[in-house]
């Protein structure tokens, strides 16, 4: 029978825990600890197939534990469990194969899921003779490296993948010639945080059932990403998970995401990936997501430097220097062929600095901004660069007016929506989804306004109402946890010290009745 150890110091979280996996799986023996000293001891003693073991724990950490595992040739599948606080440990258990790591914040049927892949897996290796494994671990040594060199021959150099890779034995999971989406981060210092980003986003993916690789170049990660259902809407899938991923790494990385609106067929990837790291490493803000349609870019070849350019003289409200730009552009294409190319252009930048909101209700002699740029006929080219240079004109000067009064209408609602939801599970996405706001803006224009992020507002009103109920005395600390929206008590305590200074136990002491 599979045997599963449970380790954590909050016996309320392996008590839960195991309840799950009971209830869930059939033929399977469950123990559970809460010291990581007993788990270590067991370990050397009995057979376990699956360890779920907590990062921070008194004496032995998760991650010791996990090497006192490998280092003492111990077979099992290793699950670590952390919290937002715990995003610098990623790596650390990147090392190790057969090793998941996951956020607590992830719903329980994601842990059970991994339970079942390790239980898989270790049933697969006592199949396996010791000849086997030793070359299944050269062949895990060198995977990486070849990886990284095909997709750097595919990238860079346009050559074909090897037949070989259709069926894995190359070590890259996409398969040729089919629609692949990109994704670029902005650049990451130092080196060791982009193995962080890189693990959490390629076991995302996973989670999510997307075959993906990832192409180091220089500062920037490069993700390929293909679905394994047909129809997966891939950027809205998981941009989700890419807002709790900025969230959860805080501003100390700036953590940022550009992500193809659609898929790349197999003869663009080169360029279009080309076109997405040079958007990524000039144009790409810290702590944001953006999807960029690549093929927006015109025929004529006026390619990404334009693109940033572009961008800066409009943050600058460069009008006329814009305008000029554009028409020596257009002059190499030709009027009006280039005008839908560019105008496309021009309007997913102005979509990256003006909500939906604003761009809808201004108007040029009656004329929406995606009319102006798209739909309505000009004579000339000079009739319509006239027309967006009044459109820009008409943002420019009643952004900062329109902006404030919509922004502080935004910021009300979103506060009150947390302070009636705040003991239930909520978060940015949520909170977005809600407002009907794209999460990467809210969550960036929420930061500049409140200076603080949602998630932090979040708690920080949990912990005002739990410092209400710890005055008025009665309820335990657990109880209050549960009513304050916080999943276990273990993270009330932490964030509690983490505001307050203290734990709630002590402030309780102090504050009681007062």
């Amino acid at each position: 029978m599979p045997r599963i150890l449970l380790v954590d110091d909050e016996p309320l979280a392996t008590g839960t825990l195991q309840t799950l996996i009971l209830d869930a799986m059939d033929d399977v023996e469950v123990i559970s600890v809460n010291s990581s000293v007993r788990a270590a001891e067991l370990l050397e003693k009995n057979v376990y197939d699956v360890v779920v073991t907590d990062v921070s724990m008194p004496r032995i950490s998760g991650l010791e534990l996990l090497e006192r595992i490998r280092s003492q040739g111990i077979l099992c599948y290793v699950i670590v469990l952390t919290a937002y606080d715990d995003f610098t440990y990623a790596y650390r258990a990147a090392q190790y194969d057969d090793v998941r790591f996951i956020l607590k914040v992830e719903p329980h049927e994601v842990i059970l899921d991994a339970v079942r892949t390790g239980l898989k897996r270790i049933r697969q290796y006592y199949s396996f003779s010791q000849d086997n494994q030793r070359l299944r671990q050269f062949r895990q040594e060198s995977l990486p490296l070849l990886r990284q060199t095909l997709l750097e021959r595919l990238l860079v150099y346009g050559e074909a993948l090897p037949d070989q890779v259709a069926s894995g034995g190359c070590g890259i999971r996409i398969l040729p010639h089919r629609d692949t989406w990109l994704a670029a981060t902005g650049s990451i210092m130092p080196q060791e945080k982009q193995q962080e980003v890189c693990f959490m986003v390629l076991s995302m993916l996973g989670d999510h059932g997307i075959r993906a690789d990832v192409w180091y170049a220089e500062q920037n990660l490069l993700f390929l990403m293909q679905p394994e259902e047909a129809g997966m809407d891939i950027p809205q899938k998981i941009q989700g998970q890419l807002d709790r991923m900025i969230e959860g790494a805080g501003s100390t990385v700036g953590l940022s995401f550009v992500l193809t609106e659609g898929p790349v067929s197999w003869a663009r990837i080169g360029s279009d990936a080309a076109a997405l790291m040079n958007y990524a490493r000039n144009t790409l803000e810290h702590n944001r997501i953006v999807r960029l349609c690549t093929d927006a870019e015109p025929r004529g070849g006026t390619g990404f430097r334009e693109l940033v350019r572009w961008h800066r003289l409009m943050e600058q409200r460069s009008t006329e220097e814009l305008a000029e730009s554009i028409r020596s552009c257009i002059l190499r294409e030709g009027y009006p062929q280039g005008r839908g190319s560019y105008g496309m252009l021009i309007l997913l930048l102005l979509r990256d600095l003006f909500d939906e909101s604003t761009l809808e209700g201004t108007r040029v002699q009656g004329y929406s901004v995606e009319s102006v740029l798209l739909h309505k006929n000009f004579a000339t080219l000079d009739e319509w660069l006239d027309a967006v240079q009044a459109m820009l004109a008409a943002l420019f000067s009643g952004r900062t007016s329109r902006c404030l009064n919509e922004t502080g209408a935004l910021l009300n609602r979103v506060n009150e929506y947390i302070q009636e939801h705040y003991m239930e599970p909520i978060s940015l996405t949520m909170i977005a989804e809600q407002f009907s706001y794209n999460s990467s803006y809210l969550s960036r224009t929420y930061k500049q306004n409140m200076h603080e992020g949602i998630s932090e507002h979040i708690i920080r009103t949990r912990i005002e109402a739990a410092c209400r109920l710890l005055s008025a005395g009665g309820d335990s600390i657990s109880s209050i946890a549960e009513q304050c929206g916080f999943q276990t008590t273990k993270y009330f305590i932490t964030a509690f010290r983490r505001m307050m200074g203290t734990t709630p136990k002590a402030w309780r002491e102090t504050h009681a009745n007062s």
